[in-house]
């Protein structure tokens, strides 16, 4: 170190959140390096416009500024929204204000800490689900165990009475017994699946293989009004996954999609590999990169409230769903290191991104 005139410039250019320096009218009067990159623009083109540009429509925003100018006080996390340069583009985020004094000529302005939470929600909404699977599990394991004998007694009893009453009119209502039986058998097979321990046999797969084999069925199965639509990259290498496995992952989410357009529309399959950040986790400290499956339809779309209920098993808004298909999927994914986004918005379709990494710890 030579001084802190070098000092501070060079931990300003060093820290990884962003930093600004704002004059009382709320003015942007310097930024570092990491500023750009939170909001994908330079230097230079935000120098000299309001911060308030960058938090639209946050009122509390502007009253702490002014406060901190006013009487130097400091505030800590708020929680915000963020603005990138495209304005459709917006993003978690708290920010920390501090007065800015600047030796004899007392408060300057004001210093914005903003953190990027975007990462840190997607972790807590994977921690939940995970918490909620874990839970569920236990309990499912628990009841399919129950369940179970009691069903091969209501179905073999019926099935005796079927073979020895002569009137074809009572046969007819043991076949609905019988058949029902089979139902529920068939969900507590899913349950047990949720509960049991099943480590993926990882080989190495070529993604866009299984998901062209996918789409032979589902095109057969599709009405005339979808269109499938596919957008790959080429250069993916292969990933190390459980083929029947991601299979069934991705016939459920391609199936939803179709059941999602009623009336005709469009799905559309993009894989590339994510760019956003590496991921590191506790088995395996390097980085690794992930890649992304992403499956888009314009169809009905999801609610909010059903979003937050998505991968709760047996939530489901279809007539004859179980509520066992997404979250299922989202055990398989995370058995291989990966993790599963829904976006969606009433009427306006659904993107389901499936982030799955190119090798497994």
């Amino acid at each position: 170190m030579t001084g802190n005139s070098t000092f501070a410039p060079h931990i300003l250019a060093s820290l990884i959140d962003a930093i600004l320096l704002v004059s009382p009218e709320g003015i942007i009067l310097q930024g570092n390096f990491a500023t750009e990159d939170m909001f994908r623009q330079s230097q230079d083109s935000f120098n000299g416009k309001s911060i308030y540009d960058f938090f639209p429509d946050q009122p509390e925003i502007e009253i702490k500024i002014k406060e901190t100018c006013a009487e130097g006080t400091s505030f800590r996390d708020i929680e915000c929204f963020g603005r990138r340069k495209n304005a459709n583009l917006s993003f978690p985020a708290s920010i920390t204000l501090s007065p800015y004094l600047s030796g004899d000529q007392g408060l300057q302005g004001v210093v914005v800490h903003i953190r990027d939470r975007s990462l840190v929600q997607e972790l807590e909404e994977t921690s939940r689900q995970i918490d909620q699977m874990s839970r569920m599990g236990v309990l499912s394991l628990g009841m399919a165990h129950e369940i179970k004998n009691p069903l091969v007694a209501i179905s073999g009893s019926a099935q005796l009475l079927k073979s020895r009453l002569p009137d074809e009119e009572h046969r007819e209502y043991l076949d609905v017994v019988i058949k029902e039986v089979d139902r529920i058998n068939r969900m507590v097979g899913r349950m047990l699946s949720l509960a049991e321990r099943n480590p993926p046999n990882l080989q190495p797969l070529n993604i866009h293989r299984i998901l062209e084999e996918i789409l032979i069925l589902e095109k057969d199965l599709a009405s005339e009004a979808v269109e499938f639509v596919q957008y790959y990259d080429p250069s993916l290498p292969q990933i190390s996954g459980d083929e029947d496995q991601l299979k069934q992952v991705f016939l459920n989410l391609i199936r939803n999609a179709r059941e999602a357009l009623p009336s005709g529309g469009k799905i559309t399959l993009t894989t590339r590999f994510r760019s956003d950040y590496t991921v590191k986790i506790k088995s395996n400290p390097n980085p690794h990169q992930d890649i992304v499956v992403e499956i888009a339809d314009d169809g009905v779309g999801i609610s909010d409230q059903h979003l937050k209920t998505l991968f709760v098993p047996f939530q489901t808004t279809k007539s004859k769903g179980s509520g066992l298909g997404l979250p299922i999927s989202l055990k398989i994914v995370e058995d291989h290191h990966g993790n599963i986004k829904i976006i969606s918005s009433k009427g306006k379709g659904t993107r389901v991104q499936v982030f799955l990494p190119l090798q497994q710890a």
